[in-house]
């Protein structure tokens, strides 16, 4: 999303609006093995409101029902929220501690050959974390990438993650890229930025951000953009009939909780679509305190896919997002799939550290103590 990220096709890019999701990475095919792969940039940018644009599309577009693309929803679930931990228990998928760099004996593949490793760990953790290291300049860091785990509907990640106290990110309003999950609809190899669906889960300026994007499942025949106008659709996109056979993030309507989104022409006749929640304001902090940016901080998201009844996707998927212990994303209106992808489970997780315009310093963030699981774990 200008969000970016791997694979071998590049195109030049514009910045996105209003923060805007990065365009993206990868469109497709294998990466640069160690690297994260090249880089498709798109044009477009998001918008943040996500109160707008569209009309109810087809055949019960509206809010849950329907086949049609359906109109913004709302914000719904929002942020915050009493019960911390409102999920249900899960099995443990897969961890890694990086306590060494014998990463494809563990299952990781497609990474560099010695990713960078500290014995900057947090409290209680082993000897070694993961840098994520970026020279002046630099779009990869060099990273152990992707993880592949036994498919499923539910997926909750754990980690501990810090900043460099020099952090300033991409210096832009979109990027860096940090982690995704991808699906039993791609490769093991797929372009995050362009396949059935990816999940993002980034930190922007000092924003934690929850992202997806679906560009590969977009009805070309009537696109809604970022602006609220619209190509094709007939002439009329409140009167377009949209099947299940297209794209849930933006460029095909906004049904269940939207904060921002962003759909784009990305040449060749392909559009980026994509949709991201934000915090309201900064979470972290530059200057020392319980939210400094160069502590420690636990990570924890969670992401449910969302039913499929009657033949028709349903915006009942949930969202979550946590830090250390506070919950400050909550979301219970998604719509990852639709019945075209009624079988779809998150099956990889992805791990690929980019910054489009290239990193404004050398900087680096930490991970340590990852879990990947299908529900809340001990």
């Amino acid at each position: 999303m200008r969000f970016g990220l791997i694979a071998v096709l590049v195109c030049a890019c514009g910045s996105p609006m209003n923060g805007g999701t990065g365009g993206g990475s990868g469109t497709g095919g294998g990466t640069v093995s160690g690297t994260g792969g090249g880089t498709t940039s798109g044009t477009g940018g998001g918008t943040t409101s996500g109160t707008g644009g569209g009309t109810t599309s087809g055949t019960g577009g509206g809010a849950t029902s329907g086949t049609g693309g359906g109109t913004t929803s709302g914000t719904g679930g929002g942020t915050g929220g009493s019960a911390v931990y409102d999920i249900p228990n899960g099995t443990l998928l897969f961890s890694e501690s990086f306590e060494d760099t014998s990463f494809n004996a563990r299952g990781w593949y497609d990474g560099a050959a010695a990713p960078t490793l500290s014995t900057d760990v947090p409290t209680g953790g082993g000897t070694r974390s993961y840098e994520a290291r970026f020279a002046m300049g630099a779009t990869n860091a060099p990273t152990p990438a992707r993880h592949q785990f036994t498919g499923s509907e539910r997926v909750f990640i754990r980690m501990w993650l810090k900043f460099s106290p020099n952090w300033v990110g991409s210096g832009v309003a979109y990027h860096p890229h940090m982690f995704h999950l991808t699906t039993n609809k791609d490769g093991m190899y797929i372009g995050p930025a362009n396949s059935h669906m990816t999940t993002y889960l980034e930190v922007v300026g000092l924003r934690p951000m929850l992202a997806l994007q679906d560009a590969r499942n977009v009805d070309t025949a009537c696109i809604l953009r970022n602006n609220d106008t619209f190509v094709g659709c007939n002439g009329n996109f409140s009167t377009y009939v949209f099947t299940e056979n297209r794209s849930v993030a933006a460029c095909n309507g906004l049904r269940g909780d939207v904060d921002g989104r962003d759909c784009f022409d990305n040449g060749g006749g392909n559009w980026y679509s994509a949709r991201y929640w934000r915090t309201p304001s900064d979470w972290f902090s530059n200057t020392a305190g319980p939210r400094y940016k160069a502590d420690w901080h636990r990570f924890e998201a969670y992401y449910q896919m969302n039913t499929i009844q009657n033949g028709v996707g349903q915006t009942d998927g949930k969202l979550r997002l946590w830090i250390d212990g506070e919950k400050v994303l909550s979301y219970d209106r998604i719509l990852f799939r639709t019945n075209e992808n009624a079988d779809m489970v998150f099956n990889q997780f992805l791990m690929l550290p980019y910054i489009g315009p290239g990193s404004p310093v050398a900087q680096s963030y930490f991970v340590d103590e990852l879990r990947v699981a299908t529900g809340l774990i001990p």
